[in-house]
């Protein structure tokens, strides 16, 4: 299996989760392959274990990934790593395959140098957000990422620390509430294909803001984002 190449070039394709169409998504696998292709950037998922460890996961249970229903924050990260996974091409449980540490995934962009957009889970207690500063910093990380968060509150924390210009707001609803939102504090916009208009992306390019649409996995879709100027857009498995 491989990538479903679209017929127009674009700078800001971003591989959902690592290379999810492919690979059990946010593992160091998904990453990997990610970082093997064309993709300007790799995004992932931010989540917390019971130790206080940034790990990598979009779910709170391991039911997703075919096991049984085990709460993933409830435990350490030496016992979360011992969770076989549940490979995509397979369909069978691959030891290798587990819930990889978030400097895994730091680590490999790097090395790659892929550009690295974090979404942070909407439950992370708002502690834990404030840390990511230090917490890249460590990992000399201090440029090419964004972060991406639906909570408000996350992003008023980050603010904080961070300059507006790495920021995303995971937008669920559309209005002009959320564009004035983005507006008033320069905050980027992160909005799904199907709620996305060519009108929100040239208004917040007005005002020096950029825009992410995501999942994309259809061609014609992609290439009718492509042509609204977004300026990233995510994808699970074209190229």
């Amino acid at each position: 299996m491989n990538t479903i190449k679209i017929d127009k070039y674009f700078r800001g394709m971003v591989a959902n989760n690592g290379l999810s169409g492919i690979e059990t998504e946010n593992t160091i696998f998904s990453f990997l392959a990610a970082a093997n292709r064309s993709y300007y950037g790799i995004s992932c998922e931010l989540s917390i274990s019971k130790d206080n460890k940034y790990i990598v996961t979009g779910c709170d249970s391991l039911l997703k990934y075919g096991m049984l229903n085990l709460d993933i924050p409830s435990f350490s990260y030496n016992e979360i790593k011992k969770f076989a996974l549940v490979d995509r091409k397979t369909g069978d449980l691959n030891e290798f395959v587990f819930i990889p540490r978030l400097e895994d995934y730091l680590s490999i962009c790097k090395a790659y140098r892929k550009f690295m957009f974090i979404k942070i889970k909407d439950t992370l207690e708002t502690d834990m957000v404030a840390r990511l500063d230090i917490y890249l910093k460590e990992h000399d990380v201090e440029d090419n990422f964004s972060l991406i968060a639906e909570n408000k509150k996350h992003l008023q924390v980050l603010k904080k620390v961070f300059p507006s210009s790495v920021l995303y707001y995971n937008a669920r609803l559309v209005d002009d509430e959320t564009l004035e939102y983005c507006q008033k504090h320069g905050i980027n916009l992160y909005l799904e294909h199907h709620k996305l208009k060519r009108e929100y992306i040239k208004n917040l390019h007005l005002v020096g803001l950029k825009v992410i649409t995501g999942v994309v996995n259809e061609k014609e879709t992609a290439e009718k984002m492509i042509k609204y100027d977004v300026d990233f857009l995510f994808t699970n498995i074209l190229e």
